[in-house]
């Protein structure tokens, strides 16, 4: 992670004024949320949970390339990675995770669908190129969603989803293992899902991306890696509704990186103070909770309630990040950028981290993600 990027002047008081307007829209909420109150139960609960699942690669290698040769190894390189980070068996500890927190609501971000095609129809057998790298390949080999659902279902936990954002979808050659290439595909989407008895209170989903989006160039063309949002309606009890947000804002760096997560957190409060409804807002916001990268974290948190500083205000949480391969046997997370934030005034009856520990220590991959969750209990008001 690096450190905080250089602003101009220009650039701060414009979100100064964003920070102004917004707020004026939707009141903070901070000196209202309490934690462990052991509320009368009276209203209802609601349990939460965000979970980053991680693609699996960290995908830097591609920027730096240099060369067609170079970027292929690239992309060679990440797709090694994805098979050593083993998703199907992080899936087990994740399912784990969310049976031993009972979320009614989980929101996941970087959940991959992975496909390939052979032969690649981006380059020939000599690595020439041939055609365009739209993406078109169909054979599924991961996909996040369906891999972690049968993990659930297995444990009687059913889960379904009710809202997606799919966002970036982006298509690259590898060399195949036996002469030739590959066309790798990756599509990423943000989902939210909910305890299948509870599925009928849940209504209008919705999902959208950013009109800000961070382009990078690249050996084999420009690289958008589109970020979005996803929505849903959740009824709780009598005339209790809330909305339910999952996003995944843009990285803090490059500085270019940081100025588009900033304007994302912005047209993020924008969706937040058009709500019809009180609001709970998870997701990876890619912010430093400590504010020693962007401003985000400070924008966000003006007008919305941090559930877990409600909950433990002296502890720092941090749910990020691990190495790249999962490999780590200690935990180097150093950040908390996985938040539960809200607009109304409810009591945080507990807010607890999941995934902080490894789940096994045999051989690598020792951790579920390289993120650690967060699993929040809220009591609605009425």
């Amino acid at each position: 992670m690096s450190s905080r990027p250089t602003r101009s002047l220009r650039n701060h008081w414009l979100l100064v004024f964003l920070v102004a307007v917004v707020a004026a829209l939707v009141p903070p909420a901070a000196a209202q949320a309490t934690a462990g109150s052991g509320g009368s139960r009276d209203h209802p609960a609601l349990t939460v949970m965000t979970r980053n699942l991680y693609l699996g690669t960290g995908l830097t290698n591609l920027i730096t390339a240099a060369t067609l040769p170079e970027f292929v190894a690239a992309v060679t390189q990440d797709w090694a990675n994805v098979v050593a980070t083993d998703f199907p068996t992080r899936a087990r500890a994740l399912a784990e995770e969310i049976r031993r927190a009972e979320p009614d609501v989980v929101s996941l971000q970087e959940v991959s669908l992975w496909r390939d095609q052979t032969p690649s129809d981006i380059l020939d057998p000599t690595g020439n190129p041939i055609g365009s790298p739209t993406p078109n390949a169909t054979h599924v080999v991961y996909d996040y969603l369906k891999i972690l659902r049968a993990q659930l279902a297995a444990r009687g936990i059913p889960y379904v989803p009710v809202s997606t954002s799919v966002n970036a979808d982006a298509e690259s050659p590898r060399a195949a293992s036996g002469g030739g290439f590959t066309d790798v595909r990756l599509t990423d989407r943000d989902v939210i899902l909910v305890r299948a008895p509870l599925a009928g209170k849940f209504r209008h989903p919705a999902a959208g991306h950013y009109a800000a989006q961070l382009t990078i160039p690249a050996v084999a063309g420009p690289v958008t890696f589109t970020r979005g949002w996803a929505s849903i309606d959740y009824r709780a009890a009598g005339r209790t509704t809330v909305r339910i947000f999952d996003t995944h804002l843009e990285v803090e760096d490059p500085a270019a990186a940081a100025a588009v997560q900033e304007a994302q957190a912005a047209e993020f409060l924008g969706l937040v103070a058009a709500s019809p409804y009180p609001v709970v807002a998870l997701g990876d916001f890619n912010s430093a909770a400590d504010g020693s990268t962007t401003l985000t974290y400070k924008l966000l948190t003006h007008v919305l309630t941090d559930a877990w500083l409600a909950a433990h205000p002296h502890d720092p949480g941090v749910t990020c990040c691990q190495s790249e391969l999962l490999d780590n046997r200690t935990s180097t997370a150093a950040q908390r950028i996985d938040l539960v934030l809200t607009t109304g005034p409810w009591s945080v009856e507990k807010a607890d981290r999941t995934g902080s520990v490894p789940f096994r220590t045999s051989r690598p991959p020792f951790w579920a993600t390289d993120h650690f969750g967060v699993a929040v209990e809220l009591e609605l008001g009425r």
